[in-house]
């Protein structure tokens, strides 16, 4: 807020803030309970199994091996290392666009040809440092399914669908993004390929429902 320009806290600030807050809470307060809960139980569902939920353990304790299904993650792995070194850079990018005249800006002027404006890095930096988590996240909770349950049928097509449908989004952000910002695209398409404007969430409102469609399919997984 900026109390000079007539810039204040409206009602729906306070309120939606403090919503969001409490049902963090709750829902950590809930977590927290259902864990407790488990823990009581007989036969110490978390720490009494002969088995652990560890990748040494997977691969080489008694008739464990890498399934397919499993091998199928190990791309969401190598695109999380891509996404973070994207971060990275996107951040550098973004301090040498406050100091002004550095190696970043030679770099893009030289060698690349042209200057990503500080709106843009600063957007795949916030927006890349969720997707990485994201997945490796994903990565993980699929490679360790086998151990669980019996792997379906068809499970490493949706594995790979999945992982097609989040290479998209992540390279429709960061190409909408850009071309959005610099204005290579209409309002309109803007707001559906480029960018929403949104904090963490600055991707177009396209990719916005093909990343949810991928967090459904996750689940579905």
């Amino acid at each position: 807020p900026d109390p000079v320009v007539g810039n204040t806290p409206t009602f729906e600030t306070y309120l939606w803030s403090f919503i969001s807050i409490f049902v963090l809470f709750c829902g950590t307060m809930l977590v927290l309970y259902v864990y407790g809960e488990m823990k009581a139980l007989p036969g110490e569902p978390f720490n009494g199994r002969d088995w652990s939920l560890t990748t040494v353990d997977l691969e080489n304790k008694g008739d464990a091996y890498v399934r397919p299904t499993q091998r199928a993650t190990y791309k969401f792995f190598a695109f999380a290392v891509i996404l973070f070194l994207i971060q990275v850079l996107a951040g550098i990018l973004s301090a040498e666009d406050f100091v002004g005249g550095g190696p970043g800006n030679a770099i893009e002027k030289s060698i690349l040809g042209f200057i990503i404006p500080f709106s843009v890095t600063r957007g795949w930096h916030t927006i890349v440092q969720i997707y990485w988590f994201f997945m490796a996240w994903v990565g993980y909770t699929l490679f360790f399914l086998p151990r669980i349950s019996k792997v379906p049928n068809g499970q490493r097509f949706l594995i790979n669908l999945l992982f097609t449908l989040c290479l998209i989004v992540g390279a429709g952000a960061l190409f909408g993004i850009y071309l959005g910002h610099t204005g290579y695209m209409s309002d309109e398409m803007a707001y559906w390929f480029g960018s929403q404007g949104w904090e963490f969430l600055e991707l177009g409102r396209f990719w916005h429902i093909l990343m949810l469609a991928s967090f459904c399919l996750w689940v579905y997984i």
